[in-house]
Parts: structure tokens; sequence; C-alpha cells
């Protein structure tokens, strides 16, 4: 039962859903890549899969877009810790909006950022159920908070798609995860799925392996 009827506006007050990165296909959810937990730590590691940020990088760059990422980074941690079924609504608000109006029913968790906590991701969850049309995928290096989360709440819904990333270029995928993803430098063999984003404008294209759960491992080429 929803606690509140959103407007889109309305909606967007706790946290604003994007349909601007012509790279993804459908919508994204981005926050502050500086609040990345394990993320943050891998960015000072030299050969991480973290050292050479994308996101970190264009938040420096453009001050409207590190004043975006807070801002739901600020009103998504207020709003989860408050009331996350609330939160949860006005998301999914924004989420069904766009697939209707597009026709094109993806979504993508943190295209910059990652999970802040088991709440988070629980809220996250709400989300998923409410979009029930929609395919979620939620790449992460929050491995121990994906862990929490199986085993306080069970599986993930259907049509959501958890990748738990490798730490380091090169490294083979995390074990004891269902979904998962890696990096690999140009000229070596790829595990699983080798994303063909870098040979066609570094866009998704017709690609949908990120979210197909069939697809156990996704190999992103080092660029």
């Amino acid at each position: 039962m929803l606690t509140k009827a959103h407007t889109l506006n309305s909606a967007r007050a706790f946290g604003n859903v994007s349909v601007r990165n012509s790279k993804l296909p459908g919508s994204a959810f981005a926050i502050s890549p500086s609040a990345c937990k394990v993320g943050m730590k891998l960015a000072a590691v030299k050969g991480s899969v973290c050292s050479k940020c994308y996101a970190m990088k264009l938040e420096k760059m453009r001050p409207s877009v590190r004043h975006g990422w807070n801002a739901n980074l600020e009103k998504s941690v207020a709003a989860i810790a408050n009331n996350p079924m609330e939160w949860a609504e006005a998301i999914a608000h924004q989420i069904n909006h766009y697939a209707l109006k597009s026709g094109v029913y993806y979504h993508r968790w943190f295209d910059a950022g990652d999970l802040q906590s088991v709440e988070m991701l629980a809220a996250i969850i709400m989300v998923v159920k409410l979009t029930s049309g929609v395919k979620h995928w939620l790449p992460t290096r929050e491995a121990m908070i994906v862990r929490d989360y199986l085993q306080a709440y069970g599986a993930f819904p259907d049509n959501l798609v958890v990748r738990v990333s490798s730490t380091m270029v090169g490294d083979k995928p995390v074990s004891r995860a269902a979904n998962t993803s890696t990096v690999h430098k140009k000229g070596t063999p790829a595990h699983g799925h080798t994303c063909p984003a870098s040979t066609q404008g570094n866009a998704c294209g017709d690609c949908r392996a990120c979210w197909n759960k069939a697809v156990d491992n996704v190999s992103y080429p080092l660029h």
C-alpha cells in the first residue's frame, strides 16, 4: 500500500533519477563517489578497479554534477533512515514514469557511487518490487553489505541483478556471489562475457548482459 501519492516533482525531493546518461538504456541513479566505502580505499591502490574512477574525475570537473550527486546522497540517506518505504515509492515513481515514457524498461543503480548500508540495499529492493516491469542492475564493491543483506532477508527479486565486482584489474570473479563483474587489460583473457561498449562508443548499444542473471560474469576492458 502506498503511503503517499507522488507527482514527478514531489518524488524528486527524495533524490533524482536520471535519464541523461546517453551511454545507458533507460534510467539511472547516482550518488557521490566520494562516499564509497570500499571504493575510496581502492582509489588509492594502484592497479585497483577504482584507481582511475571516471566518476571522481567528473565530479571534480563539473560542480553541478558534484552538487547533484551529493544531494542524492544526503536526501537518500536521510529518507531511508526516516521512512524507507516513502523513499522507495518516490524513486519507483520516477523509474516507472521514465520507463513508460520511453518504452525502455531498464534501470542502473550507481552509475556513480555505491551502496552505503544494508538498510539502503533493503530500500532499493523495495523500489525493485514497486517497479516489477523494469529490469534492474546494481554493480557494487560492497560485498559485505550484499552478504549481510542476503543472510538477513534472502534472495534478490527476479528483476534485479546485483553484480559484485572484483577489486583489482585482472582478478578472477568474486567467489560466493551469484553474479559478478571483473576488469581485464587489453590483450588478456576475459572471464565470461566481454562488455562490448569499448567498440561501440562506450555505450551499451543493444547489449543487456549486465541485466541478465544468466550471465554469471561480465568483464570490462580497462580503459
